[in-house]
């Protein structure tokens, strides 16, 4: 087999995946708005040999049932993470940093200066987790009546990604940039091109603001398991996050977006698959079974009901408990109804889904024991369901991380499972190995790579 990647999955805002646990007397959630912290779990993540840390992130504000919202900080309140990347970047020299921009909000021009940027100050770590995100009061924040539908959003989506990679990949050709103080020439005019487009959604004229920076287009991301999701993901991801209840349907999971890339003229091994990982380490089973038992005891049923609304606009504690949950649309979240329609194994009640969330939350998969059990349960999913890494999500900041870095990293590193040190100092070559710093010729956005002119006179 070959080595894991191992990333971290968060979010800027006290609770994350255990809804209640921000009440817990050693998490430090309750600081997520304070660089410090983040200071820490960064360097904590790189003397981990981490990949990266992934900022999931999203407009909107609690339209929900706000009282508990808000007093249970049901993803309220949440900061923006791409303001910190930098500083976390000055505060390590190798980790990787993964964060979300959506099609539906944003903008290409600004959002493609915005990760140029941040792919200059930390020197080619920086990847784009693209999400076609919708919901009603994102869309109310920014003035509109209502998001797209859902088929909608990832249309859009296609089209913002064909207006970056204009961008990123075409305005700008190689060699451009001379900085020659000596003949007063910072960068070749003749070398830089205004890029347009004009499409259903987006228009745009400009050449892009940023020279180009070590990975040009930053290494993309998505998290979509929905139908239309896959095939947007098998199509321009590079990294996908998949989440399923048993071995065999993240196995079918990911082999469906291997075919798919395939049929998309991509090298099916060109993406690399990832999958939600929650781990309770101790020293001992036992050790490990009481931080279990404590962490479950600050759970909030009603808070966790309410994440599953807010992220599919289904009420699940309003619902018949003994109704057969079937034939539910949604125009958001669908990776979240299909993981118990697709994926369930058969048909559950609505009260049976309810439970088995409040169980589970959006964790993927859960291991407790010690870290050969750890170990062992990563080596068993990875190599069974074929998948490439795994996605960290917390129970405690930093706790959580801690504990797995200082007891199961070691165990992976001396099983030949994990990098005992950095290859590569750029997220896409320590992902597809040195040398690809660049997106590949069979990526879409390679397509769009401006051919060099001749040299100016």
């Amino acid at each position: 087999m070959t080595r894991l990647h191992l990333g971290v999955f968060d979010i800027l805002t006290p609770n994350q995946m255990t809804q209640g646990l921000w009440a817990h007397p050693r998490n430090e959630s309750h600081r997520y708005n304070t660089l410090p912290l983040w200071i820490e779990i960064a360097q904590l993540l790189e003397r981990g040999k981490f990949d990266f840390i992934f900022f999931a992130d999203s407009y909107g504000y609690p339209e929900n049932k706000p009282e508990l919202a808000l007093r249970e900080a049901v993803y309220a309140p949440v900061a923006d993470p791409m303001l910190i990347l930098s500083a976390l970047a000055a505060a390590t020299t190798r980790l990787g940093f993964v964060t979300t921009a959506s099609p539906t909000f944003e903008q290409p021009f600004a959002n493609a200066r915005r990760f140029s940027t941040l792919d200059h100050l930390s020197g080619g770590r920086i990847g784009w987790n693209v999400v076609a995100s919708g919901g009603s009061s994102a869309a109310k924040a920014f003035g509109r009546s209502e998001a797209p539908g859902h088929a909608e959003r990832y249309e859009q989506a296609d089209e913002f990604l064909e207006a970056s990679y204009k961008l990123l990949e075409g305005s700008w050709e190689d060699g451009a940039v001379l900085r020659d103080k000596e003949r007063r020439i910072f960068a070749d005019a003749s070398k830089v091109h205004v890029v347009r487009h004009e499409g259903r959604y987006f228009k745009l004229e400009a050449s892009h603001a940023c020279e180009p920076s070590p990975q040009r287009t930053p290494v993309l991301f998505q998290a979509g398991s929905s139908e239309r999701g896959r095939d947007f993901a098998a199509k321009h991801a590079e990294g996908v996050f998949l989440k399923a209840p048993t071995i065999e349907a993240l196995r079918e999971q990911a082999a469906d977006i291997r075919r798919r890339a395939e049929a998309h003229g991509r090298d099916p091994r060109g993406i690399k698959i990832f999958s939600g990982l929650s781990a309770v380490v101790g020293r001992t089973r036992e050790e490990a079974a009481r931080k279990k038992a404590d962490y479950r005891a600050y759970r909030s049923r009603e808070a966790a009901l309410l994440t599953y609304e807010n992220a599919t606009g289904i009420d699940l504690a309003s619902l018949d408990p003994d109704a057969p949950f079937a034939g539910i649309r949604t125009e958001r979240g669908r990776s979240h109804t299909e993981r118990y329609t697709r994926h369930s194994g058969g048909v559950q009640t609505a009260g049976q889904v309810a439970d088995n969330f409040a169980d589970k939350e959006f964790r993927g998969i859960r291991l407790c024991g010690t870290p050969e059990d750890i170990a062992d349960g990563m080596q068993e999913w990875a190599e069974a369901a074929d998948i490439d890494g795994f996605n960290l999500e917390r129970y405690l900041l930093p706790d959580t991380l801690r504990d797995f870095v200082e007891l199961v990293v070691p165990v992976l590193q001396q099983r030949g499972l994990f990098r005992r040190e950095y290859e590569a100092d750029t997220l896409r070559e320590r992902l597809f190995g040195p040398g690809r710093r660049k997106l590949p010729d069979d990526h879409p956005g390679a397509a769009f790579r401006r051919q060099p002119s001749p040299d100016a006179r």
